[in-house]
């Protein structure tokens, strides 16, 4: 019998001495691969051009984007279908954020009456008056040579707005991602990416609709 016990103690030994921090670097070392594998997709679209030559109709740009994440999406409510997938995303994606440091997220708007568009696109999804939310007026000519600065995948005859299309600027203020908010891989790749570099406040899952968890 103490040969039995002898026996145990030495692998409850064994296995807490070897077991658990081999299973603990295991999971570490594919957490890190998991981490330079989703930072390794960011590319280089060249520097964002400067949002401060637009002028703000509902929330302000800090005083400096560098050093902080910023989502910046297009906005045409003649274009019902991409304006409720943006809406509905920017709603989430808030959700998620909203206690975390330095992420900003603009939107560039096409409208006669922008500060109208920006108040009711606000309300209907959910977006406070927020220091991470900004909504910015640019005309027709403006607007289209934006998404050609920030080198939106967009198709020959399309325009901003047509798809919830958004992209990511880093902390250097170079352009290193566009996301089609209409696909959902798209979406969750968004939400990865930023969760990697600005972790998720108190938040176990991401979510890509209200109520919803992916």
């Amino acid at each position: 019998m103490a040969n039995k016990k002898q026996i145990f103690s030495s692998l409850v030994v064994v296995l807490l001495l070897v077991g658990f921090p081999a299973v603990s670097f295991y999971y570490l070392k594919q957490g890190a691969d998991y981490r330079r594998s989703a930072l390794a997709e960011r590319e280089d679209f060249g520097n964002m051009p400067d949002l401060y030559q637009f002028p703000a109709v509902r929330g302000e740009l800090p005083e400096t984007l560098r050093g902080a994440m910023t989502v910046v999406g297009w906005l045409d409510p003649t274009k019902e279908a991409g304006t409720r997938i943006y809406g509905e995303t920017l709603d989430s994606l808030f959700q998620q954020f909203e206690e975390s440091p330095n992420l900003y997220f603009t939107t560039l708007i096409l409208g006669e009456n922008p500060e109208q568009v920006a108040d009711s696109f606000a309300t209907r999804y959910n977006l406070p008056e927020n220091d991470m939310i900004s909504f910015l007026r640019a005309d027709e000519r403006t607007f289209a040579r934006s998404a050609e600065q920030f080198k939106l995948p967009l198709g020959t005859y399309d325009s901003p707005g047509i798809q919830p299309v958004v992209a990511l600027v880093d902390s250097s203020l170079t352009i290193v991602k566009h996301y089609d908010l209409a696909r959902r891989d798209q979406t969750i790749g968004l939400v990865q990416l930023i969760s990697l570099i600005i972790p998720l406040p108190e938040k176990q899952e991401i979510i890509l609709d209200r109520g919803k968890e992916l």
